[in-house]
């Protein structure tokens, strides 16, 4: 619509969209509005779809919210705990509820460390003379923003694979056939309480991994940064890690319990290796 109307000496003042308009279709409209301004994409997904929003000129016809108007957007419902106000959410671990536990805090550990990671990687790219790194740098933005997105997911999904579990040992244990079926469901319910803070661990070494780019190319002066955002990474690893171990105990498998703890060993061995790569180049450049 701009180049037609660039054809004719016009300029496009505003736009409308009759109905709802798909979330990829606006997520992809603000990538690449944002990327045609020099910016990063790597920044959270409502910056984006408003990135869009105003470049489209979609409020300068008719009132556009994204919250009505995008279809499949996603949302966390009101009772999530990652919609809780900081205070409130801390209030909450602290009390003798069982849940939000170790496994939600690490899952949050890791997505604060991704963000510290992708802020110092928009510091630095798309700035005079950054030329060389942008690309490397608004990749790793990028990466960094998904993976922030999984973890905040995770914060939730590891209460909630608690919570199932829980619901499992209240079951009825009269009968040989209730017995049974309890004994499957707490079974089931320790095995996705296990694959959840695995995946935490596994999303929090890609944090590490790509924290070692973002130090490397990252601003000298805000490689603390980068440096603190290494170290919630890796507290989102052995967290995770943590509590993928203490879930084992109680389950009656040992081929999965030995494919877990060797899987918990390699990601800590890693995550370990890099971070001690990361603290090296950090201290010696802000002692």
């Amino acid at each position: 619509a701009r180049r037609l109307a660039a054809e004719r000496g016009v300029v496009v003042t505003g736009s409308e969209i009759v109905g709802m308009v798909p979330y990829p279709a606006l997520l992809e409209t603000g990538k690449y509005y944002l990327k045609k301004q020099g910016r990063s994409a790597g920044v959270p997904v409502r910056d984006i779809l408003e990135t869009a929003v105003q470049s489209l000129g979609l409020r300068d016809v008719a009132d556009f919210k994204i919250e009505e108007r995008v279809l499949g957007l996603p949302r966390n419902t009101d009772s999530a705990l990652v919609e809780m106000k900081v205070t409130d959410f801390v209030d909450e671990v602290s009390r003798e509820s069982p849940a939000p536990g170790g496994g939600s805090i690490a899952a949050l550990a890791g997505a604060l460390g991704a963000s510290l990671a992708s802020m110092v990687s928009n510091l630095t790219a798309n700035k005079p003379g950054s030329g060389e790194i942008d690309a490397v740098l608004n990749e790793a933005a990028e990466k960094l923003q998904e993976i922030k997105f999984a973890l905040i997911k995770g914060v939730d999904d590891d209460a909630n694979a608690f919570n199932s579990y829980m619901e499992a040992r209240r079951l009825p244990q009269k009968t040989e056939e209730e017995k049974k079926a309890r004994y499957e469901a707490m079974q089931n319910g320790l095995k996705q309480a296990v694959f959840v803070p695995l995946n935490t661990a596994k999303l929090s070494l890609k944090a590490i991994e790509i924290a070692e780019t973002v130090v490397k190319y990252g601003n000298p002066n805000s490689i603390s940064d980068a440096g603190v955002g290494a170290q919630a990474a890796f507290a989102g690893v052995k967290g995770g890690i943590y509590n993928v171990l203490i879930n084992l105990r109680d389950i009656e498998d040992d081929r999965f319990n030995n494919d877990m703890r060797q899987q918990c060993e390699a990601l800590e061995k890693e995550a370990r290796k890099r971070l001690d790569k990361i603290d090296k180049q950090v201290e010696g450049m802000i002692k």
